[in-house]
């Protein structure tokens, strides 16, 4: 039998869960205070999923990365081929939150959780050849 201790991460709680796994296939799950602390407890053990946040290079100067995310939680041992991917791609701006960036990994979407302008608008503090001339003080 082997047993591992967890916090549960399924909901604000945070509840010490501890999770028996027999040789016979049997899981128990003591510790948590509501029923999504129990699936929580099976999943990690029979096969761990996460959402997967990063940034993917952009080819802008101003704004060098753009922050994706997975819209639901992948298998644990694929993270590193769809963090591969990510750091493999570079994205012209500009994005916007919600776009898709891959359709498909694992059966989830990855999606820019920021809006970044065009990469012709210069970043804040900056002026750009629009801006020159507008607003001067004689």
């Amino acid at each position: 039998m082997s047993v591992k201790e967890l916090v549960c991460i399924a909901c604000p709680m945070a509840c010490r869960l501890t999770v028996s796994h027999d040789a016979g296939g049997e899981i128990r799950v003591t510790g948590n205070r509501c029923p999504r602390g129990e699936a929580y407890g099976r999943e990690e053990i029979l096969a761990p999923r996460r959402i997967v946040t990063a940034v993917v290079p952009t080819e802008s100067l101003a704004f060098p990365c753009a922050p994706v995310r997975t819209e639901a939680a992948i298998p644990r041992e694929t993270i590193k081929d769809l963090l591969a991917r990510l750091y493999a791609t570079r994205v012209s701006l500009p994005v916007h939150v919600g776009q898709v960036l891959f359709s498909d990994f694992q059966g989830t979407r990855v999606v820019f959780t920021r809006t970044l302008p065009p990469d012709d608008i210069p970043p804040v503090g900056e002026t750009g050849a629009e801006a020159e001339g507008k607003n001067q003080v004689s």
